[in-house]
This record gives C-alpha cells, sequence and structure tokens, in this order.
C-alpha cells in the first residue's frame, strides 16, 4: 500500500515537472511563489585563483517544505545552473542537516521554514580583468498539499567597485552543516535489517546525543525502508541503529556514506556525515566527501547528481524509440507498417486491435525482463542491461532465430499467421494473436541493443524499489511500441506510407539481410565466449536448420516414403542443432583472453581492464581512459569503429599520454558489474575519462563520463 502511494505521488510530482508551453512575455517575478530564493555571494571581490562561498537562501512559506539531496519516499531536491565566465569551477552543493517529514505514510528528508546550501566557485588563474557577471538558474520543487516546481533566475557582479559583505550569513550557515570530523562506523545485514554501530570520534560527545532523537539518513536512496521503525540500543562508547532495509541489495552498495542526526542536549537538531564500512569491508571503497573551504575545487562530478524519475521514464521511451532503428528491429518494424498499408479506413478497429496487442506483447516482455533482472539483483547477483547474452547458448538461441526469419524473408518457407502475414487482414482470427507476438518478438531481437538514453535509465531503474524500476522498464517498451501503435491508432498517419504494389515483396527479400547480418554477428559473439570450434558447430547448426526448413516443403507425398524422408530430417535438424548447443555448454572461462587480445590494436595502446590495474594508474600522473564494451553490444563495435580505435585517437593518446583500458563484459565479469555500478550503469557501453593531476595542486579533476555515442570530435576534445 505504501508503494502505491509513493508511485501515484512520484507520478503527480514527475507531472508537475513537465514545462507548460512558455510564456516568454511572462517574467519570472510575477509568479506567486511560496519559496523565495536569494543567491548571495560571500563578498564581491575576488582574486586570482580564490574560492567564493555563495549562500543559496530559501525561505519557505509556512507549512510549505523542499527536499534535501535523497528526498526519501517523494519529491526532488533543487538544483543549480550556474553560467560561469570562462575557467570558473563550481563544486558540489554543501547542504545543511536535513529533517524528518512525515506525509501521508510516507517519510521525505529536507527543510521548512528557511534553509541555506552552500556552495563554493573557484576562479581561474589568471584571472580576466574588470567585472565579471555570474548567473543561476535555481529550480526547487515545494510542497504542501500539492508539489509546485518553481524556476528563479539570479545573476551578480564581482570585482565591480562596490562592496558586499555576507560573511555572518555563511557562517551561521556552515555551523548549521552536518559535521565530517571522526566519526566512524560499520554496517552488516540480518534477516533483511541493517545494523550500524556509530562510534563518535570523542567518547564525551555521547553524553551529548539524545539517544531516542537518533537516525540514519543514507545519501542514497534505497539503502533504508525510509518510515520503518529505528531500533537504538548503546553498546559502550557506540550506536547501535537497527533498521529496515530498504529495496536496494547492500551488496551493490558497498560503503553506505550517511548521516546520523539526533537532537542535542539542548534539542537542537545535529548532524554528522561518516561513511558505514561493510563488517568486511570491499577493497578500493571510499565515499567521496565534501572538500574543506581552502581546498582547490573540481567540477562536480556526474554521477553524484541524483536523477529524476521523470529524467529516467524520459530517457526509457527515448531509447525505446531509437531501438526501432536497430538491425535487428527495424525489419521487424517495417513489415508491421507495410501490412497496414493495406488497410481501407474502414478497417480501423482491426488496425487499433493490431497496434494494441502488438504493445501488450512488448509490455508483457519487458516485464518479464525486468522481473527477472531485479530478482537476480535481489539476490545479490552482478547483472546488468545484456545479461542474458553473457550466456552462449541464449546468444547461439537469438543468432538461430534471426537467421530463421531471414530465411522466411527470403522465401524458403513461409509461416502462416507470423509477423510476415503482411497480405492478410487483420479480420482474421489469428491477426491480433500475430501482433502479440510480433511484439514478443521485437523485444526478443532488441535485447542485444543499447541505445542512446538506455543506459542511464537502465541503471537508474535496476537501483530502484521495484515498482519505480518495472515503471523505468515499462516506458523503454511503449517507446519501442509506439511508433507502430500511433500508425495504427492515427488513420492520417497511415496515408504517410507508400502505397501497396508489387514492391512490396521484393522490400520485404530485402529486409532479409539485415536479419542475416544480425545472425552472423551474434555468431561471431557466440565465437568469443566460447572460443574452439564454435564457430564451426555454430555454422553447422544454421545449415541444418536451412535445410531442415528447406526440405521440410519438398517431402514426398507417399506416406511411407513421406515418414522416412521426415525422420532423416529430423535427425539432422537435432544433429545440427545439438552440434551448437554443445559448445555452449562447454564451461566458460573465468576471463575470455581471446576476446581481450581481439579488442587490442596493433600498436598496443590498449591494456586489461581490473580495478587494481586502475586504481594503480591513479595513483600515477597520467590520464587515463576507460572503455567498457563486449561484443554482443553493438553500439559499443560502432563507437569503436568510428572513435576509439582510428589513428587520430591513438594519436592523441600518445600525445597526452592518455593510458588506455578496456573492459571485456562480454561474458560475466563481477569487477567489471562493480565499476558500472559505480558509476550509475547497468549495461555497456561506458566510457570514463580520468584527466591528468594537475602539478601545482597534486590533484586530479573529476572523471568525466561521456555519452553512449561517441564521434572523433567528441573524445578529442574531451581529452583535450
Amino acid at each position: 500500500m505504501r508503494r502505491t502511494r509513493f508511485l501515484l505521488h512520484t507520478l503527480y510530482i514527475a507531472t508537475l515537472l513537465i514545462p507548460a508551453p512558455a510564456q516568454a512575455q511572462t517574467p519570472a517575478s510575477e509568479e506567486p511563489r511560496h519559496a523565495q530564493i536569494r543567491v548571495l555571494p560571500e563578498r564581491n571581490t575576488l582574486a586570482a585563483g580564490e574560492i567564493l562561498t555563495i549562500a543559496i537562501e530559501q525561505t519557505l512559506e509556512d507549512g510549505w517544505h523542499s527536499y534535501w539531496i535523497n528526498a526519501g519516499d517523494s519529491g526532488t531536491p533543487p538544483e543549480i545552473f550556474w553560467t560561469l565566465p570562462a575557467g570558473f569551477v563550481a563544486s558540489e552543493i554543501n547542504w545543511p542537516t536535513p529533517h524528518k517529514i512525515l506525509y501521508s505514510g510516507l517519510l521525505n528528508y529536507g527543510y521548512e521554514d528557511t534553509a541555506i546550501l552552500l556552495q563554493r566557485i573557484q576562479a581561474p588563474d589568471p584571472l580576466p580583468t574588470g567585472p565579471l557577471t555570474l548567473a543561476a538558474e535555481f529550480t526547487i520543487l515545494v510542497c504542501k498539499d500539492i508539489c509546485i516546481p518553481e524556476t528563479s533566475r539570479h545573476s551578480f557582479t564581482l570585482n565591480d567597485g562596490t562592496v558586499i559583505n555576507h560573511t555572518t550569513l555563511i557562517t551561521d550557515a556552515r555551523s548549521k552543516m552536518p559535521r565530517t570530523e571522526g566519526w566512524s562506523g560499520t554496517y552488516s545485514e540480518e534477516n533483511g535489517v541493517l545494523i550500524a554501530t556509530v562510534t563518535p570520534q570523542n567518547p564525551s560527545d555521547m553524553q551529548n546525543i539524545q539517544i531516542d532523537t537518533a537516525a540514519l539518513i543514507p545519501y542514497e536512496w534505497g539503502v533504508v525502508d525510509n518510515p520503518a521503525t529505528v531500533t537504538i540500543t548503546t553498546d559502550k562508547d557506540s550506536l547501535i541503529l537497527r533498521q529496515k532495509r530498504g529495496d536496494r541489495a547492500l551488496t551493490e552498495i558497498k560503503d553506505i556514506r550517511t548521516l546520523l542526526t539526533y537532537n542535542d542536549k539542548d534539542n537542537i537538531l545535529q548532524g554528522v556525515e561518516l561513511t558505514l564500512t561493510a563488517t568486511i569491508p570491499a577493497a578500493g571503497t571510499a565515499a567521496p566527501s565534501f572538500a574543506s573551504d581552502n581546498s582547490p575545487l573540481t567540477a562536480a562530478p556526474g554521477p553524484s547528481q541524483p536523477l529524476s524519475l521523470l529524467t529516467a521514464l524520459l530517457f526509457a521511451v527515448l531509447g525505446g524509440l531509437i531501438l526501432n532503428l536497430m538491425p535487428c528491429v527495424f525489419p521487424v518494424l517495417s513489415l508491421k507498417a507495410i501490412s497496414l498499408s493495406k488497410m481501407s479506413d474502414k478497417e480501423q478497429t482491426y488496425a487499433a486491435v493490431s497496434g494494441l496487442a502488438y504493445t501488450a506483447g512488448i509490455i508483457l516482455s519487458f516485464s518479464l525482463i525486468a522481473a527477472i533482472l531485479m530478482a537476480l539483483k535481489a539476490g545479490g547477483a552482478q547483472i546488468g542491461w545484456g545479461f542474458q547474452l553473457q550466456n552462449p547458448m541464449v546468444v547461439y538461441a537469438l543468432a538461430l532465430l534471426l537467421f530463421v526469419i531471414g530465411l522466411n524473408l527470403s522465401g524458403v518457407f513461409l509461416l502462416q499467421g507470423s509477423f510476415t502475414n503482411a497480405g492478410q487482414k487483420l479480420a482474421q482470427q489469428n491477426g491480433w494473436r500475430g501482433a502479440f507476438f510480433t511484439g514478443v518478438l521485437a523485444t526478443l531481437v532488441a535485447t542485444p541493443c543499447t541505445a542512446p538514453f538506455m543506459g542511464v535509465a537502465m541503471g537508474f531503474a535496476l537501483t530502484q524499489p521495484a515498482v519505480q524500476g518495472m515503471t523505468i522498464f515499462l516506458a523503454l517498451g511503449l517507446g519501442l511500441a509506439l511508433p507502430y501503435l500511433l500508425l495504427t491508432l492515427i488513420p492520417p498517419l497511415r496515408k504517410l506510407l507508400p502505397r501497396p504494389g508489387a514492391w512490396m515483396e521484393t522490400f520485404k527479400q530485402f529486409l532479409a539481410f539485415p536479419m542475416y547480418a544480425s545472425a552472423a554477428w551474434l555468431v561471431w559473439v557466440f565465437a568469443q565466449q566460447a572460443g574452439g570450434m564454435s564457430i564451426l558447430a555454430a555454422l553447422t547448426g544454421m545449415i541444418a536448420v536451412a535445410f531442415t526448413l528447406w526440405a521440410w516443403g519438398h517431402r514426398p507425398q507417399h506416406k511411407l516414403a513421406r515418414f522416412l524422408v521426415s525422420s532423416l530430417i529430423l535427425l539432422i535438424f537435432i544433429a545440427g542443432l545439438a552440434t551448437g548447443f554443445a559448445e555452449a555448454l562447454k564451461p566458460l572461462p573465468m576471463k575470455a583472453p581471446a576476446t581481450v587480445a581481439s579488442h587490442i590494436p596493433a600498436d598496443g595502446i590498449w591494456e586489461s581492464f581490473s580495478q587494481n590495474r586502475l586504481d594503480e594508474l591513479l595513483q600515477g600522473d597520467e590520464a587515463v581512459f576507460v572503455d567498457m564494451t563486449a561484443a554482443w553490444c553493438i553500439t559499443c563495435k560502432v563507437n569503436e569503429r568510428v572513435a576509439l580505435d582510428i589513428p587520430e585517437t591513438r594519436m592523441l593518446f600518445a600525445e597526452k599520454g592518455v593510458r588506455a583500458l578496456k573492459g571485456d563484459w562480454t561474458n560475466q565479469n563481477p569487477e567489471i558489474t562493480k565499476f558500472l555500478d559505480s558509476h550509475g550503469r547497468k549495461g555497456v557501453p561506458l566510457y570514463v575519462y580520468y584527466g591528468p593531476r594537475d602539478p601545482d595542486s597534486g590533484l586530479r579533476p573529476a572523471p568525466v563520463v561521456l555519452p553512449q555515442i561517441l564521434t572523433p570530435a567528441l573524445v578529442a576534445a574531451t581529452i583535450r
């Protein structure tokens, strides 16, 4: 019941965040506001290389509240988008200690009345002369009985000869920030309960804590069940807090960055930031913390910014739309569209039934995939999108399926009632069934593909509670189904389709070749996984399938002869399939050296990824580029051919001294899965660039996560 209320509340908030039609002539100041926002610099003079602290003050009307970086069961945190002069760098937001906000069975974390966020901006060296204007757009979601997103725009000028001083305000704001010094903690899990042991730096600090007010507020969503009762005990100089675990598996979170909040003896809310390490800590993990006010800044890393549900849903729909253009899926969509061109306007009912059945097939298939993924993740499995393609049996079966579809399109055999029945009317009994199973087929052949926007959406989905995660998967399915669904529901769109004619048969046969190409690619993937004689075994199976489908239509009519020939055909079919699947059933090697070697160019710039090797390189001064790929990932292969494994990029890497690591996820690799998880991704491709260490400060800039679609210019711009 609580999850249902959460979903309805979140979907309501998401609809509010959809931009209304622009009204350019209405200034922001005329809109009624429930949050008054001020963006105030500590001072308005700045020298080269100096750091300036900015106060973002939000004053809320009575009864209204806003949200912390982890909003809890609903809501979304404020965001600020800076327009800065060249060379200026803004840090992450520093959040004051939040308090709990209970609403209709949901528990949120946020602020009421007045709260001041802090952010720091560092000037470049040298600094441009003359006045400098800094502008910011601040977006905040404020809620009472309803939720309203509000946006305000702010600017201020530095070094303009005037004097501004907000030091007192910012000093007071710093006093409300969580303390970061010295507290330590560990955690374990027992029967679905998170058990955290927290020890203060000084044992005397325990005397200032009202024990029954203590609470854990993790920085990440899903670590704890927010409204669940917290049981608190003490053990010598430590607090022990027990709270029901959230929907995320703790095995995938490693260290938990959290706040411990409590009321002190003066009943003032206090917060302490600390990292809870697992009782058996994972190597190489460390939670980030806010830098001190005097340390040099780097840009806030992308993965630390929380993705909203609305953004994830939009990314999923866009990713599903783009999947229709993939070579495996496009023929299926094309043939379904062709079938519509033969319909008259009087057959609108049949067209609509076809579109809805096709959509239902896709939605049901994506629901099944999502349920399997989430169940395996909840059990502690290190998997992500495309996990089924790490199994050679699945890859071989998909190759055979695409090969059979290609043979059907080529006219080698016919399947009555299949998705290829472009000439049949949907009024026939099997029309909706054919459309439904076409949707299932479209989902199957889409699984090897990762479209732009998909990676981020799938990564978000697999870290969310079941309801949210399933919603995002369904949005991906809706995007895949949307083009055909719109064609069936909106008759004027069908008038844009070409008129039916003899060309349709030729076009259908042409569409067989993308299927053959996809099957050939999957055979290559199968060979990378199984090695040995796998290519010969796979081709033998495909020849057996082709022979069976051809010979079955040429059996003699005489009963005895027909029986004998049918038996022989079936024996050949079974023997051919058994040859391929026997290779697939062989135990997989722990690593796939042949696959890794196949990715290494002749000049040898790529090294095989391991976390130890990455940590070793990051201890040095050179830049590091990490490419996470898989043989079954079409997007990965295109990016490598177009932008990475080209002379220009290799020369650039050599010129800038970039060390290159390549992780191969063709077969299951928990180490790579953990790296993907650490960047909020559940599938490949993933490209991460770690810039070189600054010779003066000795610090590296924050890592840059590149888009899923690469171009040579994009890679060059990132590195330069």
